[in-house]
């Protein structure tokens, strides 16, 4: 389709919406993040309808558009983050451009934004000018360490919000160096956050009725917060938990096997039924009652582990995947393959469930696959209308329909590098 056939699409999937049972069809975001961490609580907004303004520079593109493209066409990390969202180009520094955000905060619910500390300041909207337009308005912010503290004002990357959350140290093989997740994963996690918190927010407010409230998220403390009990063990004594690679401090056995043909399998059987029928089906029921191993507690030891470790993994070696899962689930034992992208597309509880949706792009007018929203709301679920549009793709149903620029208006403020 060309710029005029997507903007027809953008329209008449808008005026499906408020027709729709998505819950958030009331709600107006504007996205004014960048890569992932704030955009992300956007798009989980928007998968349950609310109306997401996606904003970038007219000459910055979001750097996520050119991760990892395909064929130097698609734009696989953009498709699926930028799902719902109308994208707009608006220069934040031209005084048209200034103006033109003033009037989409006028009739926002929600701002997202992930700048340094002081920069939505610094360019003439610091959240007290914000409520004067809007005191409704809910203010999102998403920074590598907070809005306040020493380090409020350093640029902060979801990398080093990994590593010092204590995620990095503690992920990774026994003896080996510290091992950053391969996906943005301090990001997402305190997106998911920030979508909470909104919601949270919102929960007894409605636009222009009540004063605005700003929120305060950092990369770093939602992916600690998950660590909390690691750290209250440091707290209570002293000890540091190191790296256990697949295994786990707390529970035994958990680990990941190989099997029979080279294939994978992870093992999580530390529940103490579990362990018991473990232990009968590779052939070591002696180990049940044999001090070190009784109980949970006794299990995790390092001794313990290693014995563990050693007649579970002997059995899987001797055995295909096919034996393995058949027989541990016959024995009521918790295990499963470990997968790749190949193995989710041709498993049947995924297709079955539903687990990939699959999504018309307009821009090259064939079919997309990729992870089906994944919280569901059996009265009111949420939906993927449309992936993630070309840059600017919205910016006539936004800047026409919405605040009423004439065509030639626009071609002016484009020409002047407003938008």
């Amino acid at each position: 389709m060309d710029a005029s056939q997507i903007t027809a699409f953008i329209r008449e999937q808008l005026k499906k919406t408020p027709d729709s049972k998505l819950p958030l069809k009331d709600v107006r975001v504007i996205d004014l993040g960048a890569v992932v961490a704030a955009p992300y609580a956007a798009t989980l907004l928007a998968d349950f309808g609310a109306e997401v303004i996606k904003i970038e520079p007219p000459e910055v593109p979001d750097a996520i558009r050119y991760w990892a493209m395909v064929e130097e066409k698609y734009q696989p990390f953009w498709l699926v983050a930028a799902r719902n969202k109308l994208p707009v180009t608006l220069n934040l520094k031209h005084p048209q451009g200034q103006k033109i955000f003033g009037q989409l905060v006028e009739r926002a619910d929600v701002l997202f934004e992930n700048m340094r500390p002081g920069t939505l300041d610094r360019l003439g909207f610091p959240a007290q000018k914000l409520w004067e337009t809007n005191r409704g308005l809910i203010i999102g912010r998403i920074s590598g360490y907070g809005q306040t503290g020493p380090y409020a004002g350093k640029p902060g990357f979801g990398t080093l919000a990994e590593a010092m959350s204590g995620f990095t140290y503690k992920n990774g093989q026994p003896g080996g160096p510290p091992t950053n997740p391969p996906l943005a994963l301090a990001d997402m996690i305190a997106g998911v956050h920030l979508a909470l918190g909104t919601m949270i927010a919102l929960r007894e407010q409605k636009r222009g009725e009540k004063g605005g409230q700003e929120l305060d998220l950092s990369l770093y403390e939602p992916l600690f917060s998950f660590l909390g009990a690691e750290y209250l063990i440091y707290d209570l004594s002293g000890e540091i938990q190191e790296r256990m690679g697949n295994e786990s401090n707390f529970t035994a056995p958990r680990n990941s096997f190989q099997t029979k043909e080279g294939k994978w399998v992870a093992l999580s059987a530390s529940s103490q039924a579990t362990f018991e029928r473990m232990m009968d089906l590779v052939g070591h029921p002696e180990l049940k009652t044999r001090p070190g191993f009784r109980n949970n507690q006794e299990r995790i030891q390092k001794e313990s582990r290693k014995v563990l470790n050693q007649v579970i993994g002997e059995w899987i070696k001797g055995r295909t995947l096919k034996e393995v899962v058949d027989e541990c689930e016959k024995a009521e034992v918790t295990i499963g393959p470990v997968y790749n992208m190949q193995d989710i597309a041709n498993d049947p509880h995924v297709k079955e469930r539903g687990s990939i949706a699959k999504v018309f792009d307009p821009a090259t007018e064939r079919t997309i696959s990729f992870p089906e929203i994944p919280v569901r709301l059996l009265q009111t679920p949420g939906k993927i209308r449309f992936p993630g549009l070309p840059m600017g793709a919205a910016n006539e149903v936004i800047y026409q329909d919405l605040l009423g620029y004439s065509p030639e208006e626009m071609s002016a403020m484009k020409e002047k590098g407003a938008i």
